[in-house]
């Protein structure tokens, strides 16, 4: 029943997103079309550059259009938008191009004018291309919008994210799936559509009064849903809320669900739920411009990746320069500490640490040359990450594989690699049966967690710091690789995972 509403929701969603982006690339593209199709020169430079365009990836742009345009619909909506445009501006071109030379003549010879001679003769001949363009960008564009999950704009793509995130198929599934049959029911309405607006072939195939009536009932339908989207998010964002956030792995999702249950058991706010919005860049860009408003972050991630600070292992209290550098730069405050560090880690089969009679990574160091790694995206550029880790122990491991995280544990447990790059609170450690090697020169700064929330939010609702006090120096190493496992292994919803923690000891 839960996933059922979820999907009636995010279906919604997803439609709205993909209907606003092709009725606003139409209304761009076809006007545009219709000027390139009588001027050589505009043609010629616009439809280069839009061929160009269509490399970029979709992901990429998406992610620079953030610091910009914030999270949610905005910059949704111009990425989707931006690539819907091509395959209409081309089609219009070349339809008004198709179009027979000797009927533009009998037109003139009518003594049409220009604009009579484009609407009752170049447009209709022109209309079957133009459409088949129309449809090839509203196919492509319905399967794009699942981009949307990656900054908190909805859609199915919550699914797919959240399926990769928790390594669940049938999520991914209750994802991919309905983005398909999308697809193909769009595709399949608008080439009705084409037959209809086509006169040519309508006494052949009329379009009886009933279609009419239901074609305009699904379009109204359809409006409704695009303004409906549009206006919840920019006119009835509840007076009373706070917006929570997470990055896109299982123990972020966990954390940003403990808190979200505190603050809607404990308070009368409303809480807006923003997760899996990807990387520590995104998330604190959205932090900055207002998007959100509270998300757990790591105190050696704020360090090195957003203060772009060198880690000295003789630092004495990164915390203490995290939580000042913060306030001062960005009023941004940390609260309490959760309880527990998340460190990088690189892991081993068990079996395999034995044969080799490794525990640490100097240890590895001696034989990486013969051994292959695979880690995220992320930690392979990262300056705490493989690059650095590298320098400090003379690793020169012989291939390195880039990896999404959530396939890690499968590449290790099928021997596709001999290490791969963790956390140190994973949950699926202990399923995979892997150990941790020992970072015996201290090369990792500490990442202990902490909710950090936006000063004017806490000015503004101050209970919220005691109302998650009790999460603080409460949950330990080991509380929370549990609660990891139960979501990577046993299943569990981050949401269940939390709740349930939350009852066993009494916190709700």
């Amino acid at each position: 029943m839960e996933h059922g509403a979820a999907l009636q929701q995010k279906t919604f969603e997803h439609i709205a997103l993909a209907g606003s982006s092709i009725f606003l690339a139409s209304t761009i593209a076809i006007p545009l079309g219709i000027m390139m199709a009588h001027v050589p020169l505009l043609r010629k430079v616009l439809l280069n550059v839009g061929s160009i365009s269509q490399t970029i990836p979709s992901l990429a742009l998406l992610a620079f259009l953030v610091p910009f345009l914030g999270l949610g619909n905005t910059p949704t909506l111009v990425v989707l938008t931006f690539y819907a445009l091509y395959p209409i501006l081309r089609s219009t071109v070349a339809g008004l191009q198709s179009v027979p030379p000797e009927c533009k003549e009998a037109a003139e010879g009518l003594g049409l004018s220009h604009f009579q001679k484009l609407w009752f003769v170049e447009l209709p001949l022109a209309l079957p291309i133009i459409m088949s363009g129309v449809r090839v960008a509203t196919a492509a564009t319905i399967g794009i919008t699942t981009i949307a999950a990656f900054i908190g704009a909805g859609g199915l793509g919550d699914f797919i994210t959240q399926g990769l995130a928790l390594n669940n198929s049938s999520l991914i599934l209750l994802g991919a799936l309905p983005t398909a049959l999308l697809a193909l029911g769009f595709d399949y309405a608008l080439s009705q559509l084409e037959i209809y607006l086509n006169y040519r072939k309508e006494t052949s195939l009329p379009f009886s009064s009933l279609k009419k009536i239901l074609f305009g009932i699904a379009s109204i339908i359809l409006l409704v849903w695009v303004g409906h989207s549009l206006s919840k998010e920019i006119f009835f964002k509840p007076s009373k809320s706070i917006v929570i956030a997470s990055k896109n792995f299982t123990e972020q999702h966990i954390l940003a669900e403990l808190m979200a249950q505190l603050i809607e058991a404990k308070t009368d706010l409303t809480v807006i739920r923003k997760f899996n919005l990807g990387t520590t860049v995104i998330v604190h860009q959205a932090l900055l411009r207002g998007d959100i408003d509270l998300y757990p972050e790591y105190t050696g991630t704020a360090y090195m990746i957003v203060l772009k600070e060198s880690w000295n292992t003789k630092e004495k209290d990164i915390l203490e320069k995290v939580r000042n550098s913060y306030k001062n730069k960005f009023n941004l405050l940390w609260l309490g500490l959760f309880g527990f560090s998340n460190s990088q880690a690189l892991a081993v089969k068990k079996k395999f640490a034995e044969d080799h009679r490794i525990t640490s990574l100097s240890e590895l160091s001696q034989i990486s040359d013969h051994l292959k790694i695979a880690a995220q995206p992320d930690t392979l550029k990262r300056e705490d990450g493989l690059p650095g880790l590298s320098n400090a122990y003379g690793l020169n491991f012989k291939n390195i594989m880039q990896v999404d995280s959530n396939l890690l544990f499968t590449a290790i447990a099928h021997e596709k690699v001999d290490v791969i790059a963790v956390s140190t609170t994973d949950g699926k450690l202990q399923a995979f049966d892997l150990v941790t090697l020992e970072d015996d020169k201290n090369f990792y700064p500490p990442y202990q967690a902490a909710p950090v929330i936006r000063e004017v939010v806490l000015k503004t609702y101050p209970e919220l710091h005691q109302v998650l006090s009790p999460l603080f120096g409460f949950i330990s190493q080991q509380k929370i690789s549990k609660l990891n496992y139960e979501v990577d292994v046993k299943c569990f919803s981050p949401a269940e995972a939390a709740h349930k923690f939350l009852l066993e000891f009494n916190l709700l």
